[in-house]
């Protein structure tokens, strides 16, 4: 068994209010924002693991704090074996690890052509020669769908998908084995999401690239994905092989998510979909014991007091749920009212 390229152990990425020098004096009380709370998964060389959930569970903060883009709180990142948190330097991991953000216009400097943008890494790295840096900006915007005759262009000059082929050529100016995707075709149309996903699997097989798919689209999930990691509320719920998901979803929250995609009748028309009651409790005070008991149409007065633990379906399966043990007493009781 290959050793995972990343690790990521109880994780946490708090954000503190009344913690102003005001706030201090007055004697407030910190209150924290629990944006991640203690997630923990594994992707192996190659691999793609889809973190999914609803806006706001923390998906797109996860990614960014495993790249130390934002200061984590706790927990730890292994990268290769080594750690990311506890290094001085990080300027070999910044050669090996690089990210695509969900808006590809935001995420471009306006002020620079699309090959400063793409050559910026290189610039900044010191990588190669002043020819060496022209041909590599130039090999990489013909490797994902550009002509070099663009090369002076602005990226107001391109459309939506043109920018995000130009933000993954900017993610791979220097060759590296493991990129977070952040929602990266979320802001496209439909037609050019189908382009861009091709373009990412094509563009994993041919550098070996191993990818943290962050997304909320399950279709979209269901195509790239090897693994899906379900986040609620900071927390991952449920972790499966993506088709194992699909056909036995084992948690209520991922049964709920699969239940909400709009699907085709037989004549055309589109079926009703279920959705959960209730809206996503706040950060700031999450429910006790599971999370997601409040809106879970099977929870029990057991989980409003305990945390539920890790359910080990089998090796590659596992979720946080009383009730996806398949001799747990909680079957054969009545649930709560989430109302």
């Amino acid at each position: 068994m290959n050793e995972p390229l990343l690790s990521v152990t109880d994780l946490r990425k708090y954000y503190y209010e009344n913690n102003s020098v005001l706030d201090m004096l007055l004697r407030r009380d910190q209150q924290a924002v629990k944006a991640v709370d203690g997630v923990s998964f594994s992707i192996d060389p190659g691999e793609t693991l889809a973190l999914v959930g609803e806006s706001g569970c923390g998906k797109s903060t996860t990614g960014e704090t495993v790249l130390k883009l934002r200061e984590p709180t706790n927990g730890e990142v292994m990268f290769d074996g080594l750690s990311v948190f506890d290094a001085s330097d990080l300027t070999e991991f910044r050669r090996r690890a690089g990210i695509v953000f969900q808006d590809p216009f935001a995420s471009l400097d306006p002020r620079m052509t699309v090959g400063e943008i793409v050559r910026e890494p290189l610039d900044i790295h010191d990588e190669g020669d002043p020819k060496d840096r022209d041909r590599r900006v130039k090999y990489l915007l013909e490797r994902v769908g550009l002509s070099t005759e663009q090369i002076d262009r602005y990226p107001h000059e391109f459309s939506g998908g043109q920018q995000q082929r130009v933000g993954i050529a900017r993610a791979l100016a220097l060759q590296p084995d493991f990129l977070v995707l952040d929602e990266p075709v979320s802001a496209l149309d439909v037609s050019v999401q189908a382009q861009i996903l091709e373009l990412l699997d094509d563009l994993q097989n041919e550098f070996s690239l191993t990818y943290l798919f962050i997304a909320h689209d399950l279709a979209v999930v269901r195509y790239i994905a090897d693994r899906v990691a379900v986040m609620y509320l900071g927390e991952i719920v449920e972790r499966a092989p993506v088709e194992d998901l699909f056909e036995n979803p084992a948690h209520p929250y991922t049964q709920a998510l699969l239940d909400s995609v709009p699907r085709v009748g037989a004549e055309g028309s589109i079926d009703d979909t279920e959705t959960l009651p209730g809206d996503v409790p706040s950060p700031r005070n999450p429910p006790s014991g599971c999370r997601f008991h409040p809106r879970c149409p099977v929870a029990h007065e057991y989980c409003r007091q305990t945390i539920p633990p890790t359910y080990d379906i089998d090796t590659n399966h596992q979720t946080n749920c009383f009730r996806a043990a398949p001799d747990s007493e909680y079957w054969n009781s009545e649930p709560l009212d989430p109302s």
